[in-house]
């Protein structure tokens, strides 16, 4: 057999050999996940929280991990669709999950504080009152209806209005 040959063979099972790679463990991908947030590397994270959920969908943590990948979109890699394609996911593949009531709300606040889209949030934070009227984050959805639209420092100086007036009274 020829050199250049047996060179090629060898290379070509060395290239496959790499390709397939030694699958991860799902403990081994999160300590990923992990690892990359500690280096604030959110590509990466997302990427994990998706090889995550992608391999280990009937893990008792898959919930945890959507939720996570929405929060990693959301607040670091700031790609609002995806986080909220990722909480919609939780929501309809785990409905039964205790991420459900914290994600609902987080749609309806990601949608009015980060997208600026008030009638997407004003159905969600609606929607989240009629399901969960005494739920604890029920006042903080009120408020966030209440001042639907509204500039931040617009509303701490109505709050500083009515301060004097009480102060003065």
């Amino acid at each position: 057999m020829n050199k250049g040959l047996i060179i090629v063979a060898y290379l070509l099972v060395v290239v496959l050999f790499m390709g397939c790679g030694e699958k991860m463990t799902e403990e081994q991908l999160y300590a990923q996940a992990l690892d990359y947030q500690s280096k604030q590397q959110w590509d990466d994270v997302a990427k994990t929280y998706e090889k995550l959920i992608k391999k280990y969908p009937e893990s008792p943590k898959a919930d945890e991990h959507l939720y996570n990948l929405g929060m990693v979109y959301a607040n670091n890699v700031k790609a609002y669709d995806k986080a909220i394609k990722a909480w919609k996911k939780l929501i309809e593949q785990y409905p039964q999950s205790t991420r459900v009531v914290n994600t609902k709300f987080m749609i309806g606040y990601c949608y009015a504080n980060n997208m600026g889209d008030l009638d997407n949030a004003r159905k969600a934070y609606q929607s989240f009152l009629e399901e969960y009227p005494n739920h604890e984050l029920a006042p903080s959805v009120q408020w966030e209806l209440e001042h639907l639209g509204q500039d931040i420092s617009d509303i701490e100086l109505q709050l500083g209005d009515e301060g004097e007036q009480s102060a003065s009274k």
